[in-house]
């Protein structure tokens, strides 16, 4: 057990190391609300309804952009999920700093 939880740790590690962005389009809806989700280092998933949406200001693309870009890239995976993970017991998903933060850029730029 202990050698499988640590090849899973140096496949992630490695994973990590290579944070060029990758958006993989869902070809179902992901459960309850969410339209996307970064989910370091595997990539930005977007549910397949919105795939033609574009990557504008406010968009979904340009809202998970700013996650992985600002957040994931400056932090790195292991920060990032704890970051993530505290402020989302604190104060739920929506109102957490990191999601108000994507909101925010993805306002005004496009990545």
């Amino acid at each position: 057990m202990k050698k499988i939880i640590l090849i899973i740790l140096v496949i992630i590690f490695l994973a990590d190391l290579n944070k060029s962005e990758r958006v993989i389009y869902l070809p179902f809806n992901i459960p309850g609300e969410q339209m996307g989700a970064t989910v370091p280092p595997f990539g930005i998933f977007i549910e397949k309804d919105h795939r033609d949406d574009g990557d504008g200001p406010g968009s979904i693309l340009s809202h998970e952009r700013v996650h992985w870009n600002e957040q994931y890239a400056k932090m790195g995976i292991f920060k990032f999920y704890y970051c993530y993970f505290s402020e989302y017991t604190k104060h739920g998903r929506i109102y957490n700093w990191m999601e108000d933060e994507a909101r925010t850029l993805s306002m005004v730029k496009s990545n």
